[in-house]
């Protein structure tokens, strides 16, 4: 009976043993604040889970121009197929252009000028090495980082406010990530090609249909002393079955080619 007591006893500590041990080096990893310990990898990973994704998605935005110059107010509305399709109308009072946008193909038009592209994206998306241009658009828009966070190679820069990761090859871009939700509150991306940094900071996070998704995105692009700013704000999100891309240029408008316009 005594050897009965003493097993249950050692079985009876070990376990206590396991349970404080186990207490002892467990982590929380929400925090108001950044934990100086936690491994760059358990970042990445709790920022993915907030990865706004849809299968079909119909909003409107209302858009805040200013490049120091000229000022505008424009209200699209948007229509998406995740990773397949971009649609956007733009309206100032009346409907002044549309765009598409697939991983093939990118059609505009515009009514002031009666202008319009339409132009394979092959040829640029191969010299700006992009796989999916709808993919970089909708994070962009979306508040998920431009290039993707698990292939890519990191390195954290010490901030008391946010996880900030910085790619250490391929397109130079900063994240800062918040440490309580993990959401991605800014990203920074510098193009040396053009001596320019663009920022979009990620603003009002918003639970819509169990999706997390910011309400706004203010956009940033500075060049040498030339700043412009576009200011985005998100309503009326839905995701219906089906959507429509509807896209007809009219006969009568002259065709552009999308490397004059670049240059």
């Amino acid at each position: 009976m005594k050897t009965i007591n003493k097993a249950y006893t050692f079985l009876y500590c070990f376990l206590l043993l396991i349970i404080f041990q186990g207490c002892s080096t467990k982590k929380n990893i929400v925090s108001d604040l950044p934990i100086a310990e936690i491994e760059i990898s358990e970042i990445i990973k709790n920022s993915r889970k907030t990865d706004f994704t849809y299968e079909n998605l119909r909003n409107r935005v209302k858009v805040e121009f200013d490049n120091g110059r000229l000022t505008q107010n424009i209200i699209l509305s948007f229509r998406a197929i995740e990773d397949e399709v971009l649609w956007i109308s733009a309206s100032m009072i009346v409907p002044i252009a549309k765009i598409l946008l697939t991983n093939e193909r990118f059609v505009f038009y515009e009514k002031f000028q009666k202008n319009y592209i339409d132009e394979e994206l092959s040829q640029v998306s191969k010299l700006l090495n992009l796989k999916s241009p709808v993919n970089l658009l909708q994070n962009i828009l979306f508040g998920t980082p431009v290039i993707d966070i698990n292939k890519s190679k990191w390195e954290r820069i010490q901030n008391s406010n946010y996880y900030v990761l910085q790619s250490s090859k391929g397109i130079q871009t900063t994240l800062f990530i918040n440490p309580k939700t993990f959401q991605l509150e800014q990203q920074r991306i510098f193009i040396p090609l053009l001596s320019s940094l663009v920022t979009f900071n990620y603003r009002n996070y918003k639970n819509i249909d169990g999706k997390t998704v910011p309400s706004e995105v203010l956009i940033s692009y500075i060049k040498g002393n030339q700043i412009t700013r576009v200011n985005l704000e998100y309503s009326q999100f839905d995701f219906p079955e089906k959507l429509n891309f509807p896209m007809v240029i009219p006969s009568d408008y002259k065709r552009l080619n999308l490397d004059e316009i670049i240059k």
